[in-house]
């Protein structure tokens, strides 16, 4: 590196606060500078060797014969003789020199000083050191990107972007990334839309969890994969996650909750005298309802709670919920006395989650309630779990992805997860829990949750109020580059945080290019679809809860023809 000869290009002319520069560049240099996030240096008068690395944030580009012109017609005949000043704006993010680079600006430099293009082999040494291969520099495709692992999940991350910006793919990237280096690695991602399913293909220590039934089909038609069985057993969430699901309003529902909250006991502490309303002891569904039935009285309140409990009952979709079977069996199997009986069950049916390697729960399909009851019975379960753990004297350090994390922890309402969510983004790292939301709707995500996430990913955005979100909780960001999100291109993210070896504009490898591998999720293809003669598709499966598996007839068809592009 030092016997490469230094690319100049201007001088320092201005220098802003404590990290903002401002330098001229010559007219034959421009094509080298020209793109958002290159990085110049300059170096310390007071110390060979040693430089501040600096990213182009923004352009001041004049014709100075026009601006000093009256009229238009003044200039023709002379463009040739037309001078032009070129200023370009960076903000500085590192220092350092052949020991390695940090953040931090330990002195400004003065106007009239050398600022020099970095070199492609120092910052290929810089960005390249890490663990995870996120991409490649924007700017300069030679130099390659990488995150720290321990960073990324100890700090948490957020990915963020509009629709179709590239967020599902910056996330397989990273995962892919993870399982191809770290095979023991424990991740859990809740894949609100069923679109990492093909992971699997690639990877063995990859498991895919579904509720039975309808969600389960559609799983397995689309991808030619059965799920492994997801159970949330009723009995097994708290009062404000079995509220959700009954559509139960915290701030209006208030008798009903009530008549709930001393059911629950009730049948908690008939197994279990000292149970909490909230602690896992075990109880099946028609024993809650009994027990809401014995609270006695005509009271129009518990009529309707009754009527609410009885209806979710009756919905087959959400019989992985109150008719968990594999759950009961496991119970019924174990002879210790409670609570041991009902924990080390809750141990069985939550720790298969939390085996090594990559669990993606998929709910595509399920209703919003179920969603988000069934994403906070997980999260509050894993939090359980390696808390124990911690406090055993084993650490189980898992990471856990959030896709449509708006969705579980809005800003300015109530959701069932949204407070655990917030609790591991605040105190997560201490357990070794790291986390990591995904969402296109920044400005409806929790700002305490997305305060706590270190290191962020910020694909095209074009919403304002969005860029505000991001721009308020990335570091060593100036204002202009956020407003430039929306020049992104596909793909390209702006990258900031402790997990990074400085900020950069990146171009995230594309996952289906790289690992062969397409992901679910993509738009469907009008031209093509309305190019053929429409297929003919037994929708039965897919629109009845229930379907006796005896039936050969279904079950040839579903088997044969039944795929998600042919519904259309």
């Amino acid at each position: 590196m030092s016997g490469e000869k230094l690319d100049e290009l201007g001088r320092v002319i201005a220098v802003y606060g404590r990290s903002i520069v401002r330098f001229a560049v010559s007219e034959e240099k421009m094509p080298e500078v020209s793109k958002p996030g290159t990085y110049v240096k300059i170096e310390d008068p007071r110390k060979s060797g040693q430089w501040l690395y600096a990213m182009v944030v923004s352009f001041n580009l004049l014709d100075e014969l026009y601006r000093r012109s009256r009229i238009v017609e003044e200039l023709e005949g002379y463009l040739e003789f037309r001078p032009a000043r070129n200023e370009l704006v960076a903000t500085i993010v590192g220092f350092g020199g052949p020991e390695g680079v940090k953040r931090g600006v330990p002195f400004l430099p003065r106007p009239g000083q050398k600022v020099y293009l970095a070199l492609e082999e120092e910052l290929a040494t810089i960005m390249g050191s890490k663990d995870i291969r996120l991409g490649v520099l924007s700017f300069n495709e030679k130099v390659p990107f990488t995150l720290s692992l321990n960073k990324l999940c100890s700090r948490h991350f957020a990915v963020l972007a509009m629709t179709g910006a590239g967020k599902s793919n910056t996330i397989a990237v990273i995962l892919a990334s993870i399982l191809e280096k770290y095979p023991y690695a424990r991740i859990i991602l809740v894949d609100t839309h069923s679109e990492y399913i093909p992971l699997t293909e690639k990877y063995d220590n990859v498991r895919v969890l579904s509720p039975a039934g309808r969600i389960a089909r559609l799983v397995e038609a689309r991808y030619g994969l059965k799920p492994r069985q997801l159970e949330i057993p009723l009995w097994t969430l708290s009062l404000e996650e079995i509220a959700s699901i009954l559509r139960l309003d915290p701030s209006r529902a208030t008798k009903q909750i009530m008549f709930l909250r001393n059911a629950l006991q009730e049948v908690r502490r008939s197994r279990y005298s000292y149970a909490s309303t909230d602690d896992p002891i075990f109880f099946t569904a028609e024993e809650l309802k009994r027990a809401i039935k014995e609270q006695g009285g005509r009271d129009r309140s518990l009529d309707d709670l009754l009527l609410k409990y009885e209806s979710l009952l009756e919905n087959v979709e959400l019989r992985y919920i109150t008719r968990p079977s594999w759950s009961d069996k496991i119970y019924e199997s174990r002879v210790e006395k409670e609570p041991y009986k009902s924990v080390n069950t809750y141990l069985e049916v939550y720790g298969e989650i939390l085996k090594p390697g990559l669990s993606i729960v998929a709910l595509g399909g399920l209703p919003s309630e179920a969603q988000a009851s069934t994403t906070a019975t997980i999260i509050r379960a894993i939090w359980r779990l390696i808390g124990a753990g911690v406090l055993a004297g084993v650490a189980l350090p898992t990471l856990l992805v959030v896709e449509e994390a708006h969705n579980y922890a809005p800003q300015g309402r109530w959701s069932p997860a949204k407070a655990i969510l917030e609790k591991i983004a605040k105190e997560g790292r201490k357990f070794g829990i790291g986390l990591g939301v995904v969402s296109q709707r920044p400005r409806e995500l929790s700002q305490t949750l997305l305060a706590q996430c270190g290191t962020l990913i910020a694909l095209r955005t074009a919403n304002p109020e969005d860029q505000r979100h991001i721009l308020s909780s990335m570091e060593d960001i100036m204002k202009e580059m956020v407003e430039g999100l929306s020049g992104l291109s596909t793909g390209e993210a702006l990258v900031s945080g402790p997990a990074a070896p400085l900020p950069a504009i990146v171009k995230v490898y594309d996952f289906q290019n790289k690992y062969h591998i397409a992901l679910g999720g993509k738009d469907v293809d009008w031209a093509e679809v309305w190019s053929k003669v429409p297929a003919e598709v037994d929708l039965v499966p897919y629109l009845i809860g229930e379907i006796k598996e005896g039936n050969s007839d279904i079950h040839e068809r579903k088997r044969q023809d039944a795929t998600m592009e042919n519904f259309f």
